[in-house]
């Protein structure tokens, strides 16, 4: 039986249409390692309509078992049995949520760990938002990270479309980040949150690093995930969606730092083994 992540309960959970619950979805890529989101069974996680579709290039691929991005540890990669989803060509997928998140009424937050280990330069990501299902209708949303910058645009799809928000060179090799996006009415927010172990970090919003107005649309319905790299390129984990930030960085475990400091990596490992217990 594969072993579940290290996290704690998810609160607020939407386990039907309703967006009475924050937490809109969530998947933790707990596949199993090398299976392709397009050509496989990989309908986990929850919130979602159904399984991860392609977007056009080929699926995003899981890691082998034992590889899990975690936010608070150091190594970035913990061997406990999960997995997360990587590229090292271009990659995509597409998933539609349960019902649509009005945007004349409630934010909508985007968060997931991202760690690039080579190549900052040369690898890319980002996350699209539409307002239909599949991927259809006009596309509301895109944040990600290219050549090493943090971008978002309220409306255009690519890698860094011209007329956005840009943090240029802030994406360091070999570090874990929470990429949190927000978007309201009137425009789109991201930040790089970097994994240092300190209990406060999340505990409210960012001050967002790159900000792009515009009022384009009122609601999401669907997201797509793609990635491009060489050399490792980058690696995805726990994608939250969520109408509050709370929502967006429940479950994400991060001890004192004094705890780190005390344990060690062999210290934390049993730790996190009696959590998941």
């Amino acid at each position: 039986m594969k072993t579940r992540k290290h996290i704690l309960p998810l609160a607020g959970l939407a386990l039907t249409g309703s967006l009475n619950a924050a937490l809109v979805a969530y998947e933790d890529f707990n596949y199993g390692g090398g299976v392709n989101l397009t050509t496989e069974t990989t309908n986990g996680g929850t919130g979602w309509t159904a399984a991860w579709a392609s977007t056009g290039p080929s699926g995003l691929v899981t890691s082998g078992t034992g590889q899990s991005l975690w936010f608070d540890q150091s190594p970035a990669l913990t061997a406990d049995g999960s997995t997360h989803v990587f590229s090292d060509s271009n990659r995509g997928n597409e998933r539609d949520w349960n019902a649509a998140v009005d945007l004349g009424t409630q934010s909508f937050y985007f968060t997931a760990l991202i760690h690039v280990f080579s190549g900052a330069s040369t690898v890319d990501m980002r996350a699209e938002f539409y307002d239909g299902a599949g991927a259809t209708g006009n596309m509301r949303g895109n944040v990600g990270i290219t050549n090493g910058d943090l971008y978002t645009h309220v409306s255009a799809p690519g890698y860094a479309p011209g007329g956005g928000g840009v943090d240029a060179g802030v994406v360091t090799v070999n570090t874990t980040y929470l990429l949190a996006m927000k978007r309201t009415t009137s425009g789109i927010s991201a930040s790089l949150i970097t994994a240092d172990g300190m209990s406060s970090t999340l505990t409210s919003e960012p001050t967002w690093q790159v900000t792009d107005s515009g009022a384009t649309g009122v609601d999401f319905r669907s997201i797509r995930l793609i990635a491009n790299g060489t050399d490792g390129g980058i690696r995805i984990d726990e994608l939250r969606l969520a109408t509050d930030w709370d929502s967006a960085v429940d479950g994400l475990v991060i001890p004192e730092p004094g705890s780190l400091t005390l344990l060690g990596l062999g210290g934390m490992s049993l730790l996190l083994r009696r959590r998941r217990k």
